[in-house]
């Protein structure tokens, strides 16, 4: 007989709330939540998801992914589920999915650092867009949004499970500083993105929305980077710059 679970207080159902809305239990427990069908398509076929919660309101396509995943299934009543989902009307289909593990690459050559990216829609766009355009790692600093978050999962489309995300302390900052040329993007000043060699090993640094990029980035050496725009707008969002960056950077590398 199935069982479905119906109360808030449902020890499941508080452990998936808790990753939903906690960076801190996401980090112990070493795993995030990925929500909807897009999303569960792409967790069931590079992870192996330790928990599924689903409603009858999930779609057939999402009933056929969800018999190809092993893990625990627990039916949820449609309005529970709602009231966990972190978006308004849930695809009736949670999952809860292990941190991917990556090897870093021996030789780092094409990375990216953001710096205290705290949208999490921007964050999670440049995820994707580091994938289509074949980054071999991101870094993040402390103060950024943490990429584990739902709005950052789910504005990455799957991202998570295809390039290593790592945060980025001062040491490491360094090592790439070392290993890589730094290229910060900047709005009002520095040589034009496409005069810029991006076919040596490069790390491009993308500054905070509100404050661009921090004085400790500032102070190690690096090469400033403008976007000439034509146009009267002044600048561009993090993401929206990122992405011209990896898309120029990628040309050049397909040369």
């Amino acid at each position: 007989m199935k069982i479905m679970l119906t109360s808030i207080q449902n020890p499941k159902i508080q452990w998936v709330r808790s990753l939903l809305t906690q960076k801190k239990e996401r980090y112990q427990e070493k795993v995030f939540v990925c929500e909807g069908v897009r999303l569960a398509e792409e967790a069931i076929r590079q992870r192996n998801p330790i928990l599924a919660l689903f409603s009858s309101s999930i779609s057939e396509h999402g009933k056929a992914i969800l018999s190809s995943c092993t893990c625990e299934k627990l039916e949820v009543d449609p309005t529970l589920l709602d009231r966990v989902s972190d978006t308004i009307t849930s695809q009736g289909l949670l999952l809860v999915v292990p941190f991917p593990e990556f090897a870093m690459p021996e030789k780092l050559n094409f990375c990216m650092l953001l710096d205290e990216i705290q949208d999490p829609g921007n964050f999670g766009t440049i995820l994707r867009a580091a994938v289509a355009f074949g980054l071999q790692s991101i870094f993040y600093t402390p103060g950024s949004v943490d990429p584990y978050s739902p709005k950052v999962v789910r504005s990455a489309m799957g991202a998570h499970f295809q390039i290593p995300i790592q945060e980025a302390n001062a040491k490491k900052i360094k090592e790439l500083s070392q290993s890589t040329q730094l290229f910060l993007a900047e709005a009002q000043n520095g040589i034009p993105c496409w005069e810029a060699d991006f076919q040596q090993p490069i790390t491009i640094i993308i500054g905070s929305e509100a404050f661009g990029a921090s004085q400790t980035i500032r102070q190690i050496p690096h090469q400033s980077l403008l976007i000439p725009m034509p146009g009267s707008m002044e600048s561009l969002n993090a993401a929206m710059s990122a992405n011209i960056l990896l898309y120029e950077a990628a040309r050049q590398r397909a040369r």
